[in-house]
């Protein structure tokens, strides 16, 4: 069974500009988020989709497959199916794709695997990594390659440990705080 992880890392964020590349104990969000890829031991390839070269150069750096965006993939408008198109299919067929936020300081490599398992055990299309209202937590989404827009799936929920979705500096003090108390 072939996988994939992709994280979609634009340059820009209109809420916290960069945060991409700020720091999370040391190393830049989306070089942590690819550090969990990596010791999660699941994933044949892992890629970094970004319109912004700094964010390539981080990729490259730590031993992901940098993918810069097509000016069409740059926008605002465009869905994530229409983003994962333009990434995977030029690499040919994957079986499980992982979409793995960029700003997952909370996530663990055991946490990935997990919902792998749970994806793998189900008839579901999709595993989620929701908090503990049920809402997604902006962390992963595993899914069975298809062409359907991941919204469209049948979809089972995991419920993470701890998360905090980064939008704000105040999101980051708040992430550091659960890390620190967990």
């Amino acid at each position: 069974m072939k996988t994939c992880c992709y994280l979609q890392a634009r340059g820009g964020s209109k809420r916290l500009p960069h945060k991409n590349r700020m720091l999370w104990h040391g190393v830049p969000f989306v070089a942590d988020a690819i550090i969990k890829a990596q010791a999660s031991k699941l994933f044949d390839l892992i890629m970094v989709s970004s319109d912004d070269t700094d964010i390539l150069d981080i990729a490259r750096k730590y031993g992901a497959l940098p993918v810069l965006r097509s000016a069409e993939m740059s926008g605002d408008n465009v869905t994530d199916a229409q983003l994962a198109v333009e990434i995977l299919r030029p690499l040919g067929r994957f079986d499980i794709v992982c979409k793995l936020y960029p700003c997952v300081p909370l996530l663990t490599a055991d946490e990935l695997r997990c919902a792998y398992v749970k994806l793998l055990m189900s008839d579901a299309e999709a595993v989620r990594a929701v908090d503990d209202h049920g809402l997604d937590a902006g962390a992963f989404w595993f899914y069975r390659m298809t062409d359907n827009p991941l919204d469209t799936l049948c979809k089972l929920d995991y419920n993470l440990n701890m998360w905090q979705d980064i939008n704000t500096p105040a999101d980051i003090a708040e992430a550091e705080r659960k890390y620190e108390n967990n």
